[in-house]
């Protein structure tokens, strides 16, 4: 019975040792987790090894770092301001890259007669942006002080345009009498009603001198456009107006002879509410015309803006 319960207990010895040995050499086993088959404790994983570990990550990049580049310019509208010394501002637009892209700087420089205008973007550089254009439109103001006059560019990205500037840009200075006197301009508006004004009186009133000499042999009175655009020229009435250039005025003295006609010698601006007129009735002599005339004249009117339109007298007058 003693011996029974011996061999029993050898027995049992002998299968828990064999339960706990999980590999032949005594080593003790471990299992991947992810493959489920067995792995070395003390294996490192190699650098080369193409399969990531389950907790590998991309490095993150820096949120501050931008990509800059230059914007897709499309045009330039140049806008010359009415003063004196004259302002240019030029108009830029054009588009940017993406959702995400936005203005950045805007720098100019000059070389020459030509104004280099960069128009810069910036976006983030690990951005997910839509892929749309944004369109963009600034003004940029251009150092055009004291510059001579002729004829300048300006180039924004590649994207050309110019601008003529008529004298030096420079204020007179009345005291030492340098620098250009600003050139004041009349409207088409202003300019059309002082041709009606100044004819009306030459004309309808017949006010301008040799008035009876020149409608006496005619039946038309020819008016040259020198001076004037012929389109601003009104309607009269009792009065025909031919409309002839200077050309056309001496072939017709050519072909039909001397004859007398008005000429707008001056419209100028004195300044915005001051203006002088000179109209002139003069001889028009034929290429081969031998005869010298004591006839004609003209006059002078100086006229002033108000608030219902110009008004103007005769202040000079002159007769052959």
């Amino acid at each position: 019975m003693k011996q029974k319960r011996l061999h029993f207990l050898l027995l049992f010895l002998l299968l828990a040792v064999v339960a706990c040995s999980g590999v032949s050499g005594g080593e003790p086993a471990f299992t991947d987790t992810l493959t489920g088959t067995p792995s070395d404790p003390n294996q490192s994983v190699s650098s080369d090894d193409p399969t990531p570990t389950a907790h590998a990550e991309e490095p993150a990049a820096d949120a501050e770092e931008t990509i800059t580049g230059q914007a897709q310019v499309e045009s330039i509208e140049i806008m010359i301001l009415e003063s004196f010394p004259v302002q240019i501002h030029a108009s830029i637009a054009g588009y940017l890259g993406d959702g995400c892209t936005t203005l950045g700087s805007i720098t100019t420089t000059q070389e020459g007669n030509t104004f280099f205008v960069q128009v810069t973007t910036q976006r983030p550089a690990e951005a997910m942006c839509t892929q749309q254009l944004v369109g963009f439109q600034e003004s940029v103001v251009l150092d055009v002080y004291g510059l001579a006059a002729g004829t300048y560019t300006i180039d924004a990205n590649g994207v050309t345009n110019t601008f003529v500037l008529e004298m030096d840009n420079v204020p007179f200075d009345e005291e030492t009498g340098e620098g250009d006197a600003p050139t004041l301009t009349l409207s088409p508006e202003d300019t059309a009603e002082l041709i009606h004004l100044t004819l009306e009186r030459a004309l309808v009133a017949k006010e301008i001198p040799d008035y009876g000499l020149l409608t006496a042999e005619q039946d038309d009175i020819v008016l040259s456009t020198e001076n004037i655009p012929a389109a601003l020229v009104p309607e009269l009435p009792g009065i025909t107006l031919i409309l002839l250039t200077p050309e056309q005025i001496q072939s017709l003295a050519n072909e039909k002879g001397d004859f007398l006609y008005l000429r707008f010698s001056e419209i100028t601006a004195l300044s915005d509410t001051q203006a002088r007129v000179a109209l002139d009735n003069t001889w028009m002599r034929a290429e081969d015309s031998q005869t010298m005339y004591l006839s004609g004249g003209g006059f002078v009117m100086e006229f002033t803006k108000t608030a219902t339109g110009w008004i103007g007298e005769v202040t000079e007058a002159w007769i052959s």
